[in-house]
């Protein structure tokens, strides 16, 4: 298929005037998986991340966010909601990026069931 690139969506093809060469732009384009609680996986792993003492974060919920693990109001066209907390003293920390965690916005271990889960689905076919 010309034209075809894995990993991206043709979003508009033209022709050059007085050239007659043909233009294509492409999209990138995430394939992510919904979790159990119906929300994206961003990634399976958590972010390490130094929280600052007196700021507010967004932690991204939705798991569409580019600025992982933060919001950067992607969810907008989501029911998801980012969750906003704040820290009295600095600390590093290991932030949910499943979206799947029972402790927001902290990893909880809980991608390591979601990583087992998605491979078994890959292996044996997503039969629930």
């Amino acid at each position: 298929m010309a034209g075809f690139r894995p990993g991206f969506r043709l979003v508009n093809a033209f022709l050059t005037p007085g050239v007659g060469a043909r233009t294509l732009q492409y999209q990138s384009v995430r394939y992510l998986e919904t979790g159990p609680k119906g929300t994206y996986i961003a990634k399976k792993i958590p972010a390490y991340v130094t929280l600052q003492a007196g700021k507010t974060y967004a932690w991204c919920l939705c798991g569409l966010s580019k600025k992982q693990p933060f919001c950067d109001g992607a969810h907008k066209t989501t029911e998801f909601k980012p969750v906003r907390f704040k820290l009295d003293e600095t600390k590093k920390a290991f932030l949910c990026q499943c979206k799947q965690t029972s402790n927001r916005p902290y990893c909880d271990m809980t991608h390591v069931s979601v990583m087992m889960n998605s491979f078994k689905n890959k292996i044996i076919g997503n039969k629930k």
